[in-house]
């Protein structure tokens, strides 16, 4: 095969690569699509560059100088976009700085001789030198993904490949012999270029995924946590009004094979606490009622603020009986709430109703009746304390007081 016409092939061929990259860019917004893409662009005008110098010979110092820069350049990015994987960054001006050397070589390297011959093996030995650099940045990254595996393949044997150039050109130097396959090279390398160019289209294409998983997790978190505080009562982590009808929607026709009972409560003078002693103290005493009420109930149990100062829970598989004999528990636990700011514990009574339920689609009817059930038990319990404070006083009057009575 004539060597202009295998250089128009892998001409061709690194531009595909170039324009595929380009139309990549339009979408991944990755610094090592960037650098790539560069890269290859690059890399086609030093193609386009060496065609012109064998078909304009009294320009091709020129040219060839052109060629190599481009050529060091194409190295050079590749390199900075294996090594941008890690974090996404772009190059510090030092490290850009690098590439002043390779500006030298190229402009000096066409005058150590007029035959491109005797000086590929030197530009071969630099290429060489990119390519083991970049696979060794990229090998660094540590990615393990099947793209990223392609792309060490290629930069290895593109490695192998310009040492064996390195070492040929070289020997030709000294000896005089021929190898029929060299007039292919243009194609080997077009070969493993698109090798390399589908490694990075696919760890592109990777780290895009990648990226959108991270993004969908975080989206997915962040739902969750809205749907919490939805959810659940911020003043005392309980659920609300609006988690019961969505527990009730969940459950659907399976409500219908569940029983169990359910108990509201209601705090005991929590206007008077909140007039008294403040709101503030009156949110630590909401809130040591819904741990009490946890205390007594299973772990399986829904906790539910329905009000102000009104809550109800849900015991699947419970009956109320039972259940209202765990609530002796809660009284002793309340007997004495510990306030901080009042530096003394305080009393908090809570009236409380347990009705049994034969599915979940009772429910409601089932909280209207347990709430009648706590008020009935309120009712009672203030008519104990007004009892209870008129016979402090009788005891307390005078004797002729008693007898008019």
């Amino acid at each position: 095969m004539d060597s202009k016409i295998g250089l128009i092939i892998q001409l061709a061929g690194v531009s595909l690569i170039t324009l595929l990259t380009l139309f990549l860019r339009r979408s991944i917004n990755v610094v090592a699509l960037k650098h790539w893409t560069n890269s290859w662009l690059f890399l086609s005008f030093a193609l386009f560059c060496l065609r012109l110098a064998f078909s304009y010979e009294q320009y091709s110092v020129q040219l060839f100088s052109i060629y190599f820069l481009t050529e060091y350049i194409f190295g050079f990015l590749l390199v900075a976009g294996c090594r941008s994987l890690t974090g996404n960054v772009e190059m510090r001006i030092r490290q850009e700085l690098f590439i002043f050397p390779f500006i030298l070589v190229a402009f000096g390297l066409p005058f150590l001789g007029d035959d491109l011959n005797l000086i590929f093996n030197v530009h071969s030995l630099i290429l060489a030198g990119f390519f083991a650099i970049a696979f060794i940045a990229l090998w660094r990254v540590k990615l393990g993904t099947f793209g990223w595996k392609v792309m060490l393949i290629a930069l290895a044997l593109l490695t192998i490949d310009f040492v064996q150039y390195f070492a040929i050109f070289t020997a030709r130097q000294y000896w005089a012999f021929d190898f029929d396959y060299l007039q292919y090279t243009a194609v080997v390398d077009l070969t493993l270029q698109i090798l390399l160019g589908f490694g990075m289209v696919i760890v592109l294409l990777e780290q895009v995924l990648t990226d959108a998983k991270i993004a969908n997790e975080k989206l997915k978190a962040a739902h969750q946590k809205l749907e919490e505080l939805a959810h659940v009562d911020p003043l005392t982590t309980a659920l609300n009004r609006h988690a019961f009808h969505g527990y009730l929607k969940r459950q659907g026709a399976d409500g219908d094979s569940v029983s169990g009972c359910l108990g509201f409560f209601d705090i005991d003078n929590l206007k008077t606490i909140n007039d008294v002693h403040g709101h503030a103290v009156g949110d630590i005493v909401i809130r040591a009622v819904v741990r009490a009420i946890r205390e007594v109930v299973r772990g399986e149990d829904l906790v539910f603020r329905w009000g102000g100062d009104e809550f109800f829970v849900i015991m699947i598989g419970f009956d109320a009986a039972t259940a209202n004999e765990r609530m002796k528990r809660m009284e002793l636990l309340l007997s004495a709430v510990k306030i901080e700011s009042l530096g003394y514990p305080i009393k908090v009574g809570v009236s409380h109703a347990f009705e049994d339920f034969a599915s979940l689609a009772d429910l409601e009817s089932t909280i209207k009746a347990a709430d009648e059930g706590m008020y009935r038990q309120k009712q009672l319990r203030k008519g104990r304390i007004q009892a209870n404070h008129l016979l402090l006083e009788d005891r307390s009057a005078p004797v002729g007081v008693l007898v008019g009575r």
